[in-house]
């Protein structure tokens, strides 16, 4: 009590040697949003989690409900925690003169990519980043750009309630098994053994209890997945949609049933292709679904139908639709996808630049609806024995430290069982990463590797970054 009663003495002290600075803080609208932003930022994760948990149930049983002010809640609350904790956005915020309460002037502000993030990564990142709970994750891999950026755990909660009620419009219920499809690694004793999958945890939510691999699968292979499937009747599964369709085709080809009940497939991390879906949906006679969205933790869309429609949660970020000028396209045109992620104090990504393109719905009630997907790439490149490997597993199922002392990069296959890598190398690159991605290529698919460090790397005729240059005819 005593203390309390010093800092009110010394804040009264602190007014009368200078009232005018605290009147103008008094009319100022960021010294109240960021007085209650850390607040925010420190939230219990697990009960901010169960908390949108709740909401995104409600949408589902009322998808009329207006959710647009809590949207504009938690982007008022994100803006205002980066204003007082990023010293990037900070002095962005204030050149552009945006109010966080108001929200005015925020479609004036640039817009964020990497390459911005890379050059003023200390100043974007949050000055409490010693103090808030976060791990480090990477993307980027599959554009040819990889950046590593820290992410709050909260923001991690929030995505898992968000597959979980992916998972409920499917039909989860407790008990059912849900199994991932992905590009884990499976260690070598086991591969030996014709085990190609692992445990991820004794869990199904939020990313499901195990984890098949896309990168063991060959014809030889193939057989050995398919019966541990069998054997294991999961309920969901989830994964890459090269990967699932590939399962699906030995599926057809050799006139095998799923004797058990497969309540539905989702796919995310590619886009798919209508034959890819026809032959999933055929092969373990159930619906397809699909969920969107990134590493930097700024969307979550999910599809309910065969409409294939995507619908942007309003409790997980902002997501904009816009033209080359950074315009709202309208509706039925096709932007660029832009976001804005709630949760993440560590690095907030405020109109992130994903490089996706898709065409716009509309925003009703708050929601952002999206119809296809365009950018996300199902390139292969290919073993000495011509087998395939996802660029997907490869790259994006893989964590590479080497990814921060990256600039930019560029596979080019010549011929079968080798890529040349070609590398803007970043300030802190050296000899253990060009090793790490060497070993990476030679260990899980048995690619040999030859690296050329170049100071750039040229465009397509349209203007456009091509991560792989594929010379190989199929």
């Amino acid at each position: 009590m005593n203390s309390t009663l010093v800092s009110k003495t010394a804040l009264i002290q602190r007014i009368k040697s200078n009232p005018l600075s605290y009147i103008q803080r008094a009319v100022n609208p960021f010294y109240w949003i960021r007085r209650i932003s850390t607040h925010f930022a420190r939230r219990k994760p697990r009960r901010e989690a169960n908390l949108v948990f709740s909401l995104l149930i409600r949408m589902q049983q009322d998808p009329s409900q207006k959710w647009s002010a809590h949207r504009h809640q938690k982007l008022s609350e994100i803006l205002a925690y980066a204003y007082q904790h990023c010293r990037y956005y900070k002095n962005l915020f204030e050149q552009f003169e945006l109010d966080p309460k108001g929200l005015r002037n925020f479609k004036r502000l640039p817009l964020l990519d990497k390459a911005i993030i890379r050059s003023h990564r200390n100043d974007i990142i949050s000055d409490e980043i010693n103090h808030l709970d976060f791990y480090t994750m990477n993307t980027g891999g599959s554009t040819g750009e990889p950046l590593e950026f820290p992410v709050s755990s909260i923001a991690g909660k929030i995505d898992g309630v968000h597959q979980e009620f992916q998972y409920r419009i499917i039909g989860y219920e407790p008990g059912d098994k849900v199994v991932a499809f992905d590009g884990s690694s499976v260690p070598e004793n086991l591969r030996q053994n014709h085990v190609y999958w692992i445990e991820t945890g004794p869990n199904d939510i939020p990313y499901g209890r195990l984890s098949y691999s896309s990168l063991y699968l060959t014809k030889e292979t193939a057989p050995f997945y398919v019966k541990h499937i069998l054997d294991y009747k999961p309920s969901i599964l989830r994964g890459y949609p090269s990967f699932l369709n590939d399962i699906a085709t030995h599926i057809l080809n050799n006139n095998i049933s799923i004797p058990f009940h497969i309540k539905g497939v989702e796919l995310t991390a590619e886009n798919a292709y209508d034959w890819q879906i026809e032959n999933i949906k055929k092969a373990f006679d159930t619906n397809v679904f699909f969920q969107y969205g990134h590493s930097e933790v700024s969307v979550f869309g999910y599809t309910v139908d065969d409409t294939y429609e995507y619908f942007c949660s309003p409790f997980y970020g902002l997501t904009e639709v816009l033209d080359s000028e950074g315009m709202q396209v309208n509706k039925g045109e096709i932007g660029e996808i832009v976001v804005t992620g709630f949760y993440n104090f560590a690095l907030p990504f405020i109109r992130y630049r994903t490089g996706d393109l898709a065409v716009f719905n509309g925003d009703e009630n708050g929601i952002v609806r999206l119809g296809k997907i365009i950018g996300r790439t199902q390139d292969y490149i290919y073993t000495k024995d011509r087998e395939r490997v996802a660029l997907t597993a490869l790259i994006f199922g893989q964590h590479y430290h080497a990814f921060g002392n990256i600039q930019k990069w560029q596979l080019v296959q010549n011929v079968p069982g080798k890529v040349v890598i070609k590398i803007i190398k970043g300030e802190g690159f050296s000899n253990e990463d060009e090793e790490e991605i060497r070993n990476k290529f030679k260990g899980i698919c048995n690619i040999a590797t030859d690296f050329d460090f170049v100071d750039s790397i040229p465009l397509t005729k349209r203007g456009k970054f091509k991560f792989l240059v594929q010379n190989i005819e199929v």
